[in-house]
């Protein structure tokens, strides 16, 4: 049984799938139609361009069978036209003249063939240009691998906004039935928690449910007047089974309704990823700053800013409220993007990232405490773990699209759609999320004097300092500085880079549960933080041995698959600790966690962009890994108490698993 919202998911997909394909089928088609005739164009247009150097030379008087330089002159061309499989100048008797390149290997290529005429008009011979008909197959392969990646990242965003465009209420209204039906599939009849607003629809069952418990409750209480010891024992085993009686936690819809806004907001900076160290580049002054550091500059800016404002906003945020904050937030980041692309100037850049930063940092923060504020319980990992669902997901759909719209139209006109995207979003907050009343707002969030505290909690600093700062030291040092960088001096575009990109959290988004779900079965929540970090820091360190594409997807995907191992266990002994805290303490561990995690998102990038300018990509590498694995090796030798909380096993929610 897939539920209400599964089978509305799986009508989205069928529907979306048939619609890409018929795209994707017309883009082949137009493509086909488009780039053959264009680079055929552009053949001829080339070819008079040399026909008539060849006529100059003619009309100086130098003999048409004597001109020298030619075949470099055709090599230079090729060089600037890869399409071209080659260029020759033929004789009127068909004599070939000169040659670049060699088309041999092709049958029946398309030729563009300009005559050349000596000074009287009469023709001597001819330009004649082959093209490669593997490029034009190339050109039409990428059209169609951007439309196949287009159209995946849009039915992962369709997927998302499910939640939009069912309404706040609409989704409730699911959430209500779907969880008593599928209660029932398994034989549960306890009652149910929410429902309101779908009275009409759950109303039934739940009466009915009431009914069977008062049934259950009246027969229990005959049997313990009568001291029937068999019919209690009976009873006893049904309840149990059944649930009869007992009152299940209803999952909030208020918390589930922050999902749209935020999956839009964090997919505009995702947007960024893969053309951002190239466009902070392109506007870097010279000087003595190197092209390296200028483009880790912005990105440093941006996460330092983001580290440094976690903990005071989470009590600006309890002030304002969470919708004004999430509001406010979003204004700020999209005049931070909207700067960003009108910026001519590397100063006003860096300027309009800290403002971003400040507008992601509160818009972060208002979006997590709203969901910590509408759940409670069980409920509440569940509403966390949507919460994280919706950030990585963005992280998966950004950089494709961002790529792409980089190189056709743009990065100035990205930056544009990432404003776009945070205005979206920041409607979408204004009409979904509920406004807290002012009673509510009343938290104190959490003090210097507290993080001190938690600072004392034993074993969570050879954590945070052994696991949690290198995981995201090496995580932001490569996967926004180091590998955009290295792609795009390899030739990649942004839009390929962004399709690296992917990779990373495809296979968070595949992996956690997994292991989160292993950690806790095997009760081995340090030891998958130890091994996480190895294999994370182990797939950097074999970057050297053979520089090449190859090692760097090996490495994004060691980088991946570590932090799946540890991201899920690390959080919750995080949260373990902090549940042997009293009061501010305990906010104060998960506050000193995010603070740590954020100053290694800053950090990985500065140390990044130092250490590529100094010593190059593969080393700098490998030195970023090595601290990973020290970090692990530390956090084993510290001796961390292993003991497991079952009643916190999900509190992995809890970790964003973010970008940022």
């Amino acid at each position: 049984m897939i539920g209400l919202r599964g089978g509305i998911s799986a009508a989205i997909i069928l529907i979306l799938c048939t619609a890409l394909a018929f795209i994707g089928w017309g883009a082949e088609r137009a493509a086909q139609r488009t780039i053959a005739p264009e680079i055929l164009a552009k053949a001829n247009s080339v070819g008079r361009s040399a026909a008539e150097l060849v006529e100059r030379a003619g009309a100086v008087g130098v003999p048409f069978e004597h001109l020298v330089g030619v075949p470099v002159y055709f090599d230079g061309l090729r060089a600037a036209n890869p399409e071209f499989a080659q260029i020759s100048l033929l004789a009127s008797s068909g004599a070939e003249l000169a040659r670049a390149g060699d088309a041999s290997a092709f049958t029946a290529p398309p030729q563009a063939r300009v005559a050349v005429r000596d000074p009287g008009g009469k023709p001597v011979g001819e330009v004649v240009i082959v093209v490669d008909p593997t490029a034009v197959s190339a050109q039409v392969g990428a059209v169609l691998v951007d439309v196949a990646f287009i159209g995946m990242v849009s039915l992962l965003v369709a997927l998302e906004l499910v939640a939009l465009v069912v309404g706040t209420r609409g989704i409730g209204t699911l959430m209500a039935v779907e969880r008593r039906l599928r209660a029932l599939g398994r034989g549960v009849l306890a009652r149910h928690e929410g429902g309101a607003g779908a009275e009409r629809l759950v109303g039934p069952i739940d009466r009915h449910m009431d009914a069977l418990a008062e049934r259950h409750a009246a027969a229990r209480a005959t049997a313990e007047r009568e001291g029937d010891a068999a019919a209690l024992a009976r009873l006893a085993e049904l309840e149990a089974r059944t649930g009869l009686g007992r009152l299940q936690e209803a999952e909030s819809a208020a918390a589930v309704a922050v999902r749209p806004a935020l999956f839009l907001f964090m997919l505009a900076e995702e947007l960024t990823r893969p053309f951002l160290p190239r466009f902070a580049q392109s506007l870097a002054p010279g000087g003595g700053l190197s092209p390296d550091l200028a483009a880790s500059l912005p990105i440093v800016a941006f996460m330092a800013v983001v580290a440094l404002c976690q903990v005071p906003f989470a009590g600006l945020s309890e002030r304002l409220g969470r919708r004004p904050g999430f509001l406010i937030g979003a204004l700020l980041a999209a005049l931070g993007y909207a700067l960003s692309a009108a910026s001519p100037h590397y100063g006003v850049f860096l300027f309009a990232r800290v403002g971003t930063a400040v507008g992601y940092a509160l818009v972060f923060v208002s979006a997590q405490g709203h969901v910590v504020d509408h759940s409670a319980g069980p409920a509440r990992s569940a509403a966390l773990a949507v919460f994280v669902r919706a950030i990585m997901v963005a992280s998966l759909c950004g950089p494709p699209i961002g790529g792409v719209i980089a190189d056709r139209l743009g990065a100035s006109t990205a930056f544009t759609a990432s404003a776009g995207l945070a205005l979206v979003a920041l409607a979408v907050a204004f009409l979904t999320l509920p406004a807290m009343p002012r009673a509510a707002r009343a938290g104190a969030g959490i003090g210097l004097a507290d993080l001190k505290g938690a600072a004392r909690a034993p074993g969570l600093l050879p954590l945070l300092f052994g696991c949690a700062f290198p995981a995201k030291f090496l995580f932001a040092a490569l996967c926004f500085l180091l590998v955009p960088l290295e792609l795009q001096r390899e030739g990649y575009s942004s839009a390929a880079i962004g399709r690296f990109q992917m990779i990373y959290p495809v296979i968070m988004v595949l992996a956690v549960p997994f292991f989160a779900a292993l950690a806790d079965r095997l009760d081995a929540r340090a030891g998958f933080v130890i091994a996480g970090g190895l294999v994370a820091g182990l797939g950097a360190v074999a970057v050297p041995l053979h520089p090449s594409i190859g090692l760097i997807i090996v490495a994004l995907v060691a980088l991946g698959l570590g932090q799946a191992l540890s991201i899920a266990s690390q959080s919750a002994l995080v949260a373990d600790t902090a549940a042997g805290l009293g009061g501010g303490q305990a906010a104060g561990a998960l506050g000193l966690f995010r603070l740590v995690e954020r100053s290694g998102n800053a950090a990985g990038p500065a140390t990044a962009g130092f250490l590529l300018a100094a010593i190059g990509f593969a080393p700098a590498t490998a030195l970023l890994g090595a601290v990973a694995v020290a970090g692990a090796v530390l956090f084993a030798l510290s001796g961390r108490n292993t003991t497991r909380h079952p009643s916190r096993a999900s509190s992995a929610a809890a970790s964003e698993g973010s970008s940022a």
